[in-house]
């Protein structure tokens, strides 16, 4: 069966650290409810980015898995997630969102 799939390039506003780790602390937990499942976390330096060699680059990547779109969508509007978004929109500038759906198989 194809999951879906959403690799996400986050991009924290100067100062948002602290409030985008206690956002996640909360947020992150929730995936396995939602039959999510946080594949890949990276939190790359500069010095490991071919391009840009300049200029803005992610806090972090994400590569998250759910069994279905409509499982993404029921975790976008979990109740704990909605309730900490001051949090989320304090800490970061902007998300990239990259959807996918595939198999593992090549």
């Amino acid at each position: 069966m194809a999951k879906f799939t959403i690799t996400q390039l986050i991009y924290l506003n100067d100062g948002g650290e602290q409030d985008f780790l206690e956002y996640e602390s909360l947020v992150l937990p929730l995936l396995e409810k939602y039959s999510g499942r946080l594949e890949l976390r990276l939190r790359p330096g500069r010095d490991n980015f071919i391009y840009p060699t300049e200029g803005e680059v992610p806090y972090e990547v994400h590569l998250v898995s759910f069994e279905t779109k409509e499982d993404y969508l029921r975790f976008k509007n979990d109740p704990v997630r909605i309730k900490n978004q001051d949090l989320l929109k304090n800490s970061v500038k902007k998300i990239t969102v990259i959807e996918s759906t595939g198999t593992n198989n090549p």
